[in-house]
């Protein structure tokens, strides 16, 4: 008889966490105070967190902020920033508990599992370090910080890797998964025949 998954890593926490992932993808998406306003406000203008893996030089961190102009940083300030730090939590939880679960039906004697789960929260540790940045840059503009800024850039690459390398993990750990158990059922059957 199969052992039921429980406690922290278990299928429940992943719909959970998943769940409380799309709540906040929604509020700093698609709502009133997210991005689709803020893209209203500057007439298409987004934010320098969108500049994903190629990150952004100096110049053209400012032009983005310029580009949102007054309006669109105060919005960005008052609403987005303060959303995007519980986005982070929301989708590093989800991506931690997905990827040691995965990890934990693949190698079931695996010592350490939740390791490969840190993934999840390393891209959440960036996005939170490229907040910080882009908080200082928001602060202080028009003034230019180009320290601040390329740590910003470098924060929002590592954060897109680390985030496309979970998800990366989670779809080859599925499959895998998939292959396990579709290869076990069929050997259960030949062996069945054998008998």
């Amino acid at each position: 008889m199969k052992k039921k998954n429980k406690g922290f890593f278990s299928i429940r926490t992943v719909i959970i966490s998943f769940a409380l992932f799309m709540c906040v993808n929604f509020l700093i998406n698609g709502s009133p105070y997210g991005l689709t306003r803020l893209v209203e406000i500057t007439g298409g203008q987004s934010i320098l967190d969108m500049e994903m893996l190629k990150g952004y030089s100096v110049e053209r961190a400012y032009e983005i902020l310029e580009a949102l102009g007054e309006e669109g940083r105060t919005f960005n300030m008052r609403y987005i920033v303060p959303l995007d730090f519980p986005f982070p939590l929301s989708y590093g939880l989800f991506y931690f508990v997905t990827l040691t679960l995965i990890m934990q039906s693949i190698r079931k004697n695996m010592g350490r599992p939740w390791l490969i789960g840190i993934v999840g929260l390393v891209a959440a540790l960036f996005d939170w370090l490229e907040n910080i940045m882009i908080i200082r840059l928001l602060q202080n503009y028009p003034t230019r910080l180009e320290g601040v800024a390329k740590l910003a850039s470098v924060f929002t690459q590592l954060k897109s890797l680390f985030v496309m390398g979970s998800m990366l993990i989670i779809v080859v750990g599925l499959v895998v998964v998939i292959i396990k158990k579709l290869t076990g059922k069929h050997q259960l059957t030949q062996g069945g025949y054998r008998c």
